[in-house]
């Protein structure tokens, strides 16, 4: 049995003055029939899709019917069937191939006479039109994102103001969510060790919280809503500039009608800084970016910046590495029958053994902070004078510098490439006059190759070098002034935290004696140098000193373990009885005491205050006879350490 069809669309590229509604589109079609003795026995219709893609649910099944059951096809106008040029022609073409009849009413098209030649220009007139539309709409909304008065959906965090729909307003409560993901991507954990927290905690998702607007403002859409935090989540969050006041628009754009979205460049971006508050701040910020790239440059996991068999975060978890096989170091925590020890050891030897990496690099988290404490006091004063003169033209000289060294290396390796060139064709010619020599220049011209090839690889291997070198951006004089807050903040409180860490330190290494080499950011660490085993002389010597200090300073002509224990801990070295003893033994071998038999004096000094003024000559050569214990503790733990900057071996 025949059957016939009525086919109706409309779109929102449609301009609703000139095209009809669904219903009466199907009016006409309808009028059109009767006038001809024929009945519509079935519509498909895709109301609010555009005539540009033919991916339509009803044109599709349509299509899919034609062979079946269906004969006739009829249709407003061409418009209806698609505004896409060639697509329109090969559907005439396929109506025609397949013997079905397509009747078109208003442009007077019948698939069975189809000696109509303008066919083509109306459909490129539709096409055109939709074209059209586009640009306009596109300009349109280009000169909204220049002027930054386009009107978008804010991010999580976020809200527009009910009255002026320009403004934005930050939400408390979402808010905290916010900066409570920045402090813990900080503290150490990665994306889904955040996702797992705050899915564990209730924190509702950006679209849980999307979900309950549209039903506040009593409308609802199709969008999934994800009821579990995810990585993807986090890390938009952690990337998106919204959060610290930037605005950016014009992030994606479409190359052709209903194509794909794709990225735009960050420098054709409209960005408008400080454009509304900020729930994070730009210091913040930029540390973060700084630790992500720097995390997937060393293959980082977040699980590896916590404490074997604990919870909680150690503070070095980004930037300790063994120095022999650069592997990162593993942090362990074992609990003692004294006390709870936290020590960090190279990951190869802890997991492979020995034999990858022949020593286990292993340093004390205490031993380590005091280094990298004592090294920050050090930088302060360097840190100012950095600060104070750093210029901008220095950044924008080192910056050119390194395009001319660049340009440098690209201008060598296109004479290398032309020289090899030349070898080829000079090969071809002497292989054509060399007859029964060919193996002599063919070896000949394959070591120049390599040599060319070699010296390519290398000048490329150097652009590659070049172009990983990070330069300070313009805004390093701000990260330096934060740097020194945050140092007379560690001075302070005589102790550090992870994001410090990150903030101040580019680098430790740790060699096979647990001895640490700290690099420092903002290029500290080439104003001062420092070397941990030379401090732990350093410190060792002027315990030593004032040890001999506080036997001159004795007046009862012996000492004991007790006197020194406590007078020395009192001047800030904190040691027991029993931790002091090395230190008296050393002055027994010295000749400066001697062992009694009396309890009560178990120690006479025999040598005179000039001989043991003599002997603290030899441990700190520069010290005066007259500097009393307490001035030499003090000169070391409270001085600005200027002359510290070239420390020497000590015993």
């Amino acid at each position: 049995m025949s059957m016939n069809a009525g086919y109706v669309r409309l779109s929102r590229d449609d301009d609703k003055r000139n095209y009809v509604s669904i219903e009466n589109q199907k009016l006409i079609i309808n009028q059109y029939a009767a006038d001809h003795g024929v009945v519509i026995d079935r519509w498909y219709e895709d109301d609010g899709i555009s005539g540009y893609i033919f991916d339509r649910p009803g044109f599709q099944q349509m299509m899919a019917d034609l062979d079946k059951d269906i004969d006739t096809v009829y249709v407003k106008d061409f418009s209806r069937l698609g505004r896409h040029n060639a697509k329109v022609l090969l559907l005439l073409d396929e109506f025609q191939e397949r013997g079905k009849h397509l009747v078109v009413i208003d442009d007077n098209y019948d698939s069975m006479d189809s000696s109509d030649d303008t066919i083509g220009i109306k459909t490129w007139f539709n096409e055109r039109y939709v074209k059209d539309t586009s640009k306009k709409i596109k300009r349109a909304i280009g000169a909204r994102q220049k002027e930054g008065t386009l009107i978008t959906r804010p991010p999580f965090g976020y809200c527009r103001n009910e009255k002026d729909k320009t403004v934005l307003e930050i939400v408390p409560k979402e808010a905290e969510y916010i900066k409570q993901i920045y402090d813990l991507y900080l503290s150490g954990s990665g994306y889904r060790k955040i996702a797992t927290y705050l899915t564990e905690h209730g924190a509702p998702t950006p679209s849980m919280i999307q979900r309950e607007r549209e039903i506040e403002e009593g409308r609802l859409s199709k969008r999934q809503v994800a009821s579990k935090w995810s990585d993807a989540m986090i890390k938009e969050i952690l990337d998106n500039d919204f959060y610290i006041g930037t605005f950016r628009l014009k992030k994606r754009a479409r190359n052709t009608v209903h194509g794909k979205d794709k990225r735009v460049p960050k420098e054709e971006q409209c960005i408008f800084e400080n454009h509304h508050p900020a729930i994070i701040d730009k210091a913040t910020f930029a540390l973060v970016q700084e630790l992500k790239e720097k995390r997937n440059r060393t293959n980082y996991r977040g699980s590896r910046g916590q404490w074997l068999g604990s919870e909680i975060p150690n503070p070095f978890g980004s930037c300790l590495f063994c120095k022999d096989c650069g592997s990162r170091l593993t942090p362990i925590k074992r609990q003692t029958s004294s006390r709870e020890r936290k020590y960090y050891i190279c990951t190869t030897y802890n997991t492979k053994g020995r034999r990858y990496c022949s020593k286990a690099h292993l340093i004390e988290e205490d031993d380590l902070m005091e280094d990298v404490l004592t090294y920050i006091k050090m930088c302060r004063n360097a840190l100012c004078e950095v600060i104070s003169t750093y210029d901008l033209k220095d950044f924008e000289a080192e910056k050119k510098t390194i395009e001319e060294k660049r340009q440098e290396l690209h201008t060598a390796i296109n004479e290398r490439k032309s020289q090899l060139k030349v070898l080829l064709t000079q090969k071809v010619k002497d292989l054509a006059v060399a007859a029964g020599n060919e193996d002599l220049i063919n070896e000949t011209y394959d070591s120049m190759q390599k040599d060319l090839f070699a010296q390519i690889h290398g000048l490329e291997m150097q652009i590659k070098e070049l172009n990983e070198t990070a330069i300070e951006t313009p805004d390093v004089k701000d990260k330096l002034k934060n740097a020194l807050e945050v140092v007379d903040k560690i001075i302070a409180g005589g102790s550090l935290d992870r994001r410090d860490i990150e903030l101040l330190i580019e680098k430790i290494v740790v060699d096979e004696d647990g001895m640490p080499e700290i690099t420092l950011k903002y290029g500290l660490s080439n104003l001062i140098r420092y070397s941990p085993a030379d401090e732990m002389n350093r410190r060792e010597n002027t315990i030593i000193a004032i040890v001999m200090k506080l036997i001159v300073e004795d007046e009862r002509e012996f000492t004991s373990a007790k006197y020194l224990s406590e007078h020395i801990t009192d001047l800030g070295f904190k040691k027991t009885k029993q931790s002091i003893l090395p230190y008296i033994e050393l002055m027994k071998g010295l000749g400066i005491l001697e062992s009694t038999d009396n309890p009560l004096k178990p120690y006479n000094i025999i040598k005179s205050k000039e001989e043991i003024a003599q002997f603290t000559k030899d441990y700190l050569p520069d010290l005066s006879p007259e500097t009393t214990a307490k001035q030499l503790s003090d000169d070391y733990l409270h001085s600005n350490n200027d002359d510290r900057r070239h420390a020497r071996n000590g015993f």
